[in-house]
């Protein structure tokens, strides 16, 4: 009997074990039913996957496409080429982006939210070329401007213009209109006229800083056409120090050149000194009496000023002692450089811009004057003359982005006078040459 009780002991014991196994693997069992595998992490990753468009201009908008961007437009932060981007639409997955003005062709985008950044890509920014200019009709001259080779007329009256300025306040142009056989000197804001002059006159050169309006030009005042200074409408007459004689004097001229730097606005022009010959001036925000920039003497002229750290550039003419004719000048803090030598040639600078290094000056030449030869548009980088056309042309203004050289002016084609840019070289033409026209600055932006 006693192995028998033993024998059923055991099967129990077994069947026992059994059942703890079984009630394990079934709490297990529960226990993975109520904790199921917690979910992947979720992917905060910034990230940009498309431009809407690689090339733009000042103003335009593009959409950037990626993941987790902020729906709140302000707390996302966009660069092009380190420039605060504008941000007028947003949601995680793309946002809409005013483009900035830019320096540079080659502009790098970046995106930030949250502390985290990426580079979106580049973009390939292409500058709004403005020149400002004239356009005749079968009647007079139109005072008009074009904008990437559209152009806006601003005025139906007889009028030129001769300068441009453009700012995130709009575009600014200057120059004259004849209304009842009376010329006076005129800038237009965004095609709204302010009239400056009250007897025949003209503005030839403008500067715009912020709101600021300056510009020069001249005005007939008791029969003498004098050299004018206006800061926005308020005008001063500019006589200047005569180093001939040591006094002051008032004398036929204008202003010619206008640059803001720094806050600071620089003007020149020419005056006729006590001797009866044109003398160039400077000045510094409208201070007067201007002074004489030292010169041969023989007959010369300021065109345009530059601003580089603490260079003053300035170009215009002087003439050759001998032969009398024109020689293009450079005068950097007041010693000149010329372009020309004036031997048998006339010679013209008109416009300077610097950068770096780089000396560009805008003008013109007639290589053979005595031969009754045509006269060239060219440029001068550091110098050396760069001739744009080989028909009779003149070059007015010059601007540089990045490294591309644009020179406004005019080409005749056998005919009639057109107004053109040349880009690196290539002209452009601004009108079809059927009516005379001119551009008499360009602006870059």
């Amino acid at each position: 009997m006693k192995p028998s009780f033993f024998k059923s002991l055991k099967t129990i014991a077994a069947v026992i074990t059994m059942l703890c196994i079984f009630s394990l693997v079934s709490c297990s069992d529960d226990d993975d039913n109520n904790n199921p595998d917690p979910e992947p992490p979720i992917d905060k990753t910034l990230r940009v996957t498309s431009l809407s468009s690689t090339t733009v201009h000042y103003g335009d908008t593009i959409v950037i496409t990626g993941e987790n961007f902020s729906n709140t437009a302000t707390n996302n932060t966009i660069t092009v080429n380190g420039i605060a981007a504008k941000v007028i639409a947003a949601s995680t997955t793309a946002l809409e982006v005013t483009i900035p003005a830019s320096s540079v062709t080659t502009c790098e985008v970046k995106v930030a939210v949250a502390g985290n950044s990426v580079i979106a890509g580049d973009l390939t920014y292409l500058p709004d070329v403005f020149v400002a200019g004239f356009e005749n009709n079968d009647a007079h001259s139109l005072a008009r401007y074009w904008k990437n080779e559209k152009a806006i007329t601003v005025s139906q009256n007889e009028s030129a213009l001769n300068a441009i300025g453009v700012n995130d306040n709009g575009v600014y142009v200057a120059g004259w209109e004849r209304i009842n056989n009376l010329q006076l000197a005129n800038f237009w804001k965004n095609g709204t006229k302010t009239t400056l002059g009250t007897e025949t006159s003209a503005v030839y050169a403008m500067a715009v800083n912020g709101t600021e309006v300056y510009t020069g030009g001249f005005e007939i005042i008791n029969g003498f056409s004098l050299p004018r200074y206006w800061h926005n409408n308020t005008g001063t007459t500019v006589n200047v120090k005569d180093p001939i004689i040591s006094q002051v004097v008032l004398g036929d001229g204008s202003c010619y050149g206008l640059y803001c730097s720094a806050n600071n606005v620089y003007a020149v022009g020419y005056y006729r000194n006590s001797q009866g010959r044109f003398s160039p001036w400077e000045t510094t925000n409208g201070e007067v009496p201007a002074e004489t920039i030292p010169n041969n003497d023989k007959h010369c002229s300021a065109n345009g000023v530059f601003v580089y750290g603490s260079d003053k550039y300035v170009v215009g003419t002087q003439n050759n002692p001998t032969t009398g004719l024109a020689m293009a000048t450079v005068w950097k803090n007041g010693n000149y450089t010329m372009l020309t030598d004036g031997n048998n040639s006339v010679g013209i600078a008109r416009a300077v811009v610097v950068v770096g290094n780089d000396v560009y000056v805008a003008g013109y030449e007639q290589e053979n004057y005595s031969g009754g030869g045509l006269t060239f548009a060219k440029y001068w980088k550091n110098g050396v003359p760069v001739k744009l056309s080989t028909d009779n042309s003149i070059a007015t203004g010059i601007a540089v982005f990045d490294n591309d050289v644009y020179v406004t002016g005019w080409e005749n084609n056998g005919n009639k006078d057109v107004v053109k840019y040349w880009k690196n070289g290539t002209s452009v033409s601004l009108t079809d040459g059927i009516y005379t026209s001119a551009g008499n600055a360009i602006f870059l932006r």
